[in-house]
C-alpha cells in the first residue's frame, strides 16, 4: 500500500509539474515578455540614465566653485629683518624659527564664459534625446526578433500537425494494403513501399520535434521564461489581407526611422559645435571671493593682534586674443563635418527608400504565391481523390497512389510555410518603416 501511495503521489506530482511547465502564449504577450526581460533594453535604460547624469553635470558647471584649505607650516627665516617702505618706520625684527597657521577660502562664480556653458547644456540635452531614440530603436528590434521567433516556432508546430495527419493516412493505408496482401490483391512490394514511406515520415517527425525543442528553448531564453517551459501557441493570425500603399510606407519611414532621427540630432550637435568654436574667441568673466587666515604663532587660537584675516572680492576677465586668428580653421573643419552629416542623411534616406520598396515587393510576391499554392492544394486534393478511386478499381499502381498522397502532403506543407513566410514579410515591411504594430 505504501508503495502504491508513493507511486500515486509521484504520478500526481509529475502531472502537476508538467502542467505548470506548459504555457500557451499569444503574440502580444510574447512581445511584452520579450521587451520586459530584454537585457539589451535594460542596458539602453542605463545609457539614458548616464546621458541624463551628464546633462545634470553640464548644469552644475554654472554653479559657483568653492575651495577651502588649512595648513600648518614651520618656516626658518634666513633674513631676520623686514621693511615695508611707507608702512613701517623701522625694520621689523623676525625670529629665526617662525611657525604659522594658514587658512584659505575661495569662491568663484562664472558670469560669462563665451557661451560655452550654454552649448554644453544643449549638447548634453541632445545626447539624452539621442539615447532615448536609440532605446526606442532597440525596442523595435526586440519586438521584431520576438515576432520572427514566434512565427518560425509556429512553422514547426504547423508542420508537425501536417506530418501527424499524413502519418495517420499512411497508417490507415498501410493497414489496408496489408489486408489486401493477405487477400492476394497486393504484393509484398506494395507493402514495403508504404512501410518505407512511414519510415521517412517518422524521420521527419524526429527532426521536427528536435527543431521544436531547440526553438522552444531559444524562445524561453528570449522571453525570460524558465528553461523547462513548453510553449504552446494559439491559432496564429496570418497577415494576408493587408493592402499596403507604397507612398504611405515611405511617408511612415521618413517619420519613424530612427537612423534619420539620429542623424538629425547629430546635425544639430554639429551646428552647436560650430557655434561653440566660434564663441571660443570671446572673453570670459568671473567674480571671485577670497578669505585668508594667517596666524604666525604657535597657538591655533591666537591672541589679540596676532592674526591676519583679509577678505578679497574681485572681478576677473581673460581673453585669448590669439583665438581670433587661430580658430578660423577649426570653424571651417566643424562646418565641413556638418555638411558631411547632411549628405549622410540624404544617403540614408535613399537606402531606406530602397529597403522599403524591397520588402513591399517581397510581401506582395508572397501573397501571390499563396494564391497559387491554394490552387495547388485544391489540385493535389482532387488528384489524390481521383488516384485513390482509380487504385480501388485497379487502374493505377501503388506507386501512383503514394505519389499522389506525397504531392498532397507537400502542397499542404508549402502552403503553411508560405503563409508564415508572408507574415514574416509583412513584419519585415513594417520594420523597414521604423514602426511595428501588431
Amino acid at each position: 500500500m505504501k508503495k502504491q501511495a508513493g507511486a500515486i503521489c509521484l504520478f500526481l506530482f509529475a502531472a502537476v509539474s508538467s502542467f505548470a511547465q506548459t504555457k500557451t502564449l499569444g503574440l502580444d504577450e510574447a512581445v511584452q515578455l520579450g521587451i520586459q526581460n530584454s537585457k539589451t533594453l535594460k542596458r539602453s535604460q542605463y545609457k539614458i540614465e548616464e546621458a541624463v547624469s551628464r546633462f545634470n553635470q553640464s548644469k552644475d558647471a554654472a554653479l559657483p566653485t568653492a575651495k577651502v584649505g588649512f595648513q600648518y607650516i614651520h618656516a626658518l627665516m634666513l633674513a631676520r629683518t623686514f621693511n615695508l617702505p611707507g608702512i613701517t618706520q623701522s625694520p621689523l625684527q623676525l625670529p629665526f624659527d617662525l611657525p604659522a597657521y594658514l587658512g584659505t577660502l575661495s569662491v568663484s562664480e562664472p558670469i560669462f564664459a563665451g557661451n560655452q556653458l550654454k552649448y554644453a547644456r544643449q549638447s548634453a540635452d541632445l545626447l539624452v534625446q539621442m539615447s532615448r531614440l536609440d532605446a526606442d530603436k532597440d525596442k523595435e528590434d526586440i519586438t521584431y526578433i520576438v515576432i520572427n521567433s514566434y512565427i518560425n516556432y509556429n512553422k514547426i508546430l504547423q508542420n508537425q500537425q501536417i506530418v501527424a495527419q499524413n502519418m495517420q493516412d499512411v497508417d490507415n493505408k498501410l493497414t489496408e494494403i496489408i489486408k489486401y496482401e493477405g487477400q492476394g490483391l497486393a504484393t509484398k512490394n506494395d507493402v514495403l513501399r508504404y512501410q518505407l514511406q512511414k519510415s521517412q515520415m517518422q524521420i521527419t517527425e524526429i527532426e521536427l520535434e528536435n527543431n521544436r525543442r531547440i526553438a522552444n528553448y531559444n524562445m524561453n531564453v528570449l522571453l525570460g521564461l524558465p528553461d523547462s517551459t513548453k510553449i504552446e501557441l494559439p491559432a496564429v493570425v496570418y497577415k494576408l489581407d493587408d493592402q499596403p500603399v507604397f507612398a504611405d510606407l515611405l511617408q511612415q519611414a521618413e517619420a519613424n526611422r530612427r537612423e534619420l532621427g539620429d542623424l538629425s540630432y547629430q546635425s544639430k550637435m554639429a551646428d552647436i559645435n560650430v557655434k561653440k568654436i566660434q564663441d571660443q574667441r570671446l572673453p570670459t568673466v568671473a567674480a571671485n571671493l577670497g578669505g585668508y587666515y594667517i596666524n604666525p604663532t604657535k597657538k591655533l587660537i591666537p591672541t589679540d593682534h596676532t592674526v591676519l584675516a583679509p577678505i578679497t572680492l574681485g572681478l576677473g576677465a581673460s581673453w585669448d586674443i590669439g583665438s581670433l586668428y587661430t580658430n578660423k580653421n577649426k570653424v571651417r573643419e566643424a562646418v565641413i563635418q556638418k555638411k558631411d552629416l547632411e549628405m549622410g542623411k540624404e544617403e540614408a534616406q535613399d537606402e531606406i527608400r530602397k529597403e522599403v520598396n524591397q520588402y513591399f515587393s517581397i510581401y506582395l510576391e508572397s501573397l501571390q504565391k499563396i494564391k497559387l499554392l491554394q490552387v495547388s492544394v485544391e489540385q493535389a486534393e482532387e488528384n489524390e481523390r481521383i488516384t485513390e478511386s482509380k487504385f480501388r478499381n485497379n487502374l493505377v499502381t501503388t506507386t501512383d497512389r503514394i505519389d499522389a498522397q506525397t504531392l498532397l502532403y507537400q502542397s499542404r506543407v508549402n502552403l503553411e510555410l508560405a503563409k508564415s513566410d508572408a507574415t514574416i514579410s509583412y513584419y519585415d515591411m513594417l520594420k523597414s518603416t521604423g514602426k511595428i504594430h501588431l
